[in-house]
Order: C-alpha cells, then sequence, then structure tokens
C-alpha cells in the first residue's frame, strides 16, 4: 500500500472515530489529502476516486474493528 493511500486511510478512519471536538480537524485534513492524491491522477474525477478508495476504507475499517469479547464459559 502507497504511503499516500494509508495516510488518507487513516484520517478517514481518524474522522469517523474522533471526539466532536476534533471532527472539522480531521475532516479539512481528509479533503487536504483527497485533493494532493487527485492532483497526482489529473484526470480522475473526485466521484472516480472516491469510488476507487471507499473498498479499501472498507477493508481497513474491517481489519480495525476490534473481536467481540465472547464470555468465558461457566
Amino acid at each position: 500500500m502507497s504511503p499516500e493511500l494509508e495516510r488518507l486511510l487513516n484520517a478517514l478512519w481518524e474522522r469517523d472515530t474522533c471526539e466532536p471536538t476534533e471532527l472539522a480537524r480531521w475532516k479539512a485534513t481528509v479533503e487536504r489529502l483527497i485533493e494532493d492524491a487527485r492532483s497526482k491522477a489529473p484526470g480522475a474525477s473526485r466521484e472516480q476516486f472516491m469510488d476507487a478508495v471507499l473498498p479499501r476504507y472498507e477493508e481497513f475499517r474491517r481489519a480495525r474493528r476490534k473481536p467481540p469479547i465472547v464470555p468465558p464459559k461457566a
């Protein structure tokens, strides 16, 4: 995974899981990272870019979720 994609996925995760007081900062960071990445692929629209990123983000989210805690058997 490229460092740019990893930074974007981490920023999306932080935006989605941060405290409300940090939300504006993470939204701005996500927007900046999206625009930086899109500038390196000038032919792609924002929609096309996000269509490519969102499946990777879903995988990233699944990997970051903590497994449910199974109670010990009595």
